[in-house]
């Protein structure tokens, strides 16, 4: 009978971290096995490494003489010997002999291995007067340059030279100068101490940052995005050491070169464009109104004494300064004007709603923007309403400030872009001369200038083309706006007469974005005459369509970050079956297809607009659905809508069967046969007769809710 096979013992190795031989726990059969393992080991630069970690005396002495005896070491491998323990002669002969070959040459030296060694593993230590000597001048030049760079590699190919290291190899390259032909390590050496070199100005660059930038604040009101951006720029064109050298002495003295009213001498294109953003800043900081200041100064805790962050101040001093205005504008709570009354056509309004969106982009390097979504920015709005308990009528305050909001983001996304805007954007026109006048209405066509020129005045190289289409047999909204004085700089206005009595707006916009297209117009808008839409808020259309695949933007009311347009409640069931008739149809999964505020880029019109043929009411969706068929993404993006909701009133009625009926048209049209698929709601209408007999029928189908991303 056989013994049993006795069991394997269970090995567990641990980290190097954790031996006893680093914290003089060891015992001697330790030391022992370390001593073996520096015999017999496979000599590694790692295993090498972790052996000389080993620090406790008389295991390191042990260890070292082990390793010292040893005539397998690499090249590596010996480096970090002699480097960490100079008293290895015979390490420190087997060095100096892969150094030189001709053991007889003049500069054959003990001591130049030894600084070579120390030079890559302990730059520290390296003694700078032998670095001076003629001896090492010599040594270094007589060294075979073969494997003068293989030692060096760790420094050569590294990402960064500290100082000392940088200037050890820098006096070696200096001795070796002038041979012929040049080695490696003397072109290795080259570029590695050129990137050291970039590698130290860009630290520069990067810590002179924040300085810089408030430098320039002082200059543009405490605004600061248009300066940020203008460093990233500065700093990403700096690729080599004498570009760095030139954008760390621009950053130096660009605040002088602004207050100076100069251009900065450099000839990279991108930071000059940003340049003009930052000029830009400064000019629209003169044109500013009083009070931020103050608003800011007042706004710097809460009314318990707790300091707000700087983020959420700027939120609280434009609370503050728009509630002020509604405050001593209209006092009376009895006859309160409509949001887009104050902070659109009523100028004063307007330009403070500007001055907060400008601020929230950036006010002295703090912005809320970056930090939190619309969402949760509007939710903030609303608890701090809340909190002060503020009695002012219509809410008017809140919806300033949601619109200033939007217009910052708007602008910040415009400011972001790497090109120029190109804008070309349609508003069409039917009997509204009213809406053109001053006296007594909105002055539409001037709010629209000024609310785009806010926007654009940011970059001086953007350019919108506002084009004014009257579908009206009398021409009466083509002549009041003819008659208003529009000269902007950065806009062009142009108004057309284009009498249609079969067309019901679609027929305007369509033209209008066909001529657009044809003058070369990149990105294309429209929206209405009236003022629910402010224009301010474009840029947000803008930061959509430069995702890749998109092909229109919807400025949506419905979405969980949008404000101003429902009752708490939302839209009316009639509203809302024909958005879930209009998704059943066409299959487009958007919260607001009848938005009034839509942009497209030129390459998806080109495509689309040959395919959309209804020039109702309902046209939306049909360029929406001709968008969708040629591969297009339809994105929505929430507005702040300047429209005070009255219970009871209605707007401009709206024939919603006659309009369902022509999406049911459409999608005929585009392939989508609603009766080889399943379209729940469409069906429910047109079993109830029509939308509002759907509507008002009892049913348990869930309502359709707005997305909360998209």
């Amino acid at each position: 009978m056989t013994a049993p096979a006795r069991p394997t013992p269970i090995r567990v190795f641990l980290p190097l971290a954790q031996s006893p031989l680093l914290d003089h726990r060891h015992d001697d059969e330790d030391v022992d096995l370390a001593v073996l393992l520096a015999t017999a080991a496979d000599p590694d630069p790692a295993t090498v490494r972790a052996l000389l970690s080993i620090t406790a005396v008389p295991a390191a002495d042990r260890i070292a003489r082990a390793l010292d005896e040893r005539t397998d070491l690499p090249l590596t491998s010996l480096a970090l010997l002699v480097a960490h323990r100079p008293d290895a002669k015979q390490a420190i002969g087997a060095l100096r002999g892969r150094l030189f070959p001709d053991a007889t040459s003049p500069g054959a030296c003990h001591r130049f291995a030894r600084t070579m060694a120390t030079l890559v593993h302990q730059p520290a230590l390296v003694d700078d007067a032998y670095l001076d000597s003629e001896r090492f001048r010599a040594s270094a030049a007589a060294a075979d340059p073969v494997i003068l760079g293989q030692l060096l590699a760790p420094i050569l190919d590294g990402g960064t030279l500290a100082g000392p290291a940088q200037t050890g190899l820098l006096a070696l390259l200096e001795a070796r100068a002038g041979r012929v032909p040049t080695a490696p390590i003397d072109l290795a050496g080259a570029t590695a101490l050129d990137r050291a070199r970039h590698h130290q100005v860009r630290a520069a660059l990067l810590a002179r940052r924040e300085q810089t930038i408030r430098d320039l604040a002082d200059h543009t009101g405490g605004l600061t995005l248009a300066a940020e951006l203008w460093y990233s720029a500065l700093t990403a064109t700096a690729d080599t050491p004498a570009q760095a050298s030139q954008a760390l002495a621009l950053a130096e003295n660009a605040a002088d070169i602004l207050a100076a009213g100069e251009d900065p001498a450099c000839a990279w294109p991108a930071v000059r464009r940003r340049w003009q953003h930052v000029t830009a800043a400064a000019g629209a900081a003169e044109a500013h109104p009083g009070g931020w200041e103050q608003a800011w100064q007042a706004a710097e805790s809460t009314d318990e004494g707790a300091r707000w962050d700087d983020t959420q101040r700027a939120l609280v001093a434009g609370y503050d300064l728009l509630a002020d205005h509604v405050r001593s504008t209209w006092g009376s709570p009895d006859t309160p004007p409509t949001p887009n009354q104050c902070w659109a056509a009523n100028p004063t309004g307007r330009t403070l709603l500007h001055l907060v969106a400008d601020h929230l982009t950036g006010h002295q390097t703090h912005s809320p923007l970056p930090h939190y979504n619309d969402q949760l920015l509007i939710a903030f709005v609303h608890g701090l309403a809340k909190n002060r308990h503020d009695q002012i009528p219509a809410d008017l305050h809140l919806h300033g400030l949601i619109a200033a909001i939007k217009a910052a983001r708007s602008k910040a996304a415009l400011l972001a872009r790497q090109v120029p805007v190109d804008l070309g954007i349609v508003v069409p026109m039917r009997a509204e001369a009213h809406r053109l006048t001053a006296i007594h209405s909105d002055d539409a066509l001037t709010v629209k200038i000024a609310q785009l020129g806010w926007l654009l005045q940011a970059c001086p190289d953007a350019h919108a083309d506002l084009l004014l289409v009257d579908e009206g047999t009398d021409g009466a909204s083509a002549r009041a706006a003819r008659a208003i004085d529009a000269d902007h700089p950065q806009i062009c206005v142009t108004v057309a007469q284009r009498p249609d009595d079969t067309s019901a707006k679609g027929g305007a916009v369509l033209w209008g974005l066909t001529e657009l297209v044809g003058a070369g117009r990149t990105l294309l808008a429209y929206t209405d005459l009236d003022l629910t839409y402010p224009l301010e808020q474009l840029g947000l259309h803008v930061a959509a369509l430069d995702q890749p695949g998109v092909g229109a933007v919807i400025g949506s009311r419905r979405r969980p970050d949008s404000h101003g347009y429902y009752p708490p409640s939302g839209p009316t069931p009639t509203s809302w079956l024909y958005q879930r008739a209009v998704q059943d149809l066409l299959q487009l999964d958007a919260t607001d297809p009848q938005a009034g505020f839509k942009a497209f880029p030129a390459t998806a019109l080109r495509t689309a607009l040959p395919l959309t043929a209804d020039h109702s009411l309902a046209f939306d969706t049909d360029l929406l659905a001709a968008i969708a068929r040629c591969g297009h993404t339809v994105a929505e993006v929430g507005v702040a809508a300047l429209h005070q909701y009255v219970a009871g009133h209605r707007s401009a009625p709206h024939d919603y069967d006659t309009m369902l009926n022509g999406v049911h048209r459409q999608a005929l049209r585009h392939g989508l046969d609603p009766y080889t698929r399943r379209t729940p709601t469409w069906d429910r209408i047109r079993e109830a007769g029509s939308l509002a007999a759907a509507a008002a029928k009892s049913t348990t189908t869930t309502m359709l809710k707005a997305p909360t991303s998209r």
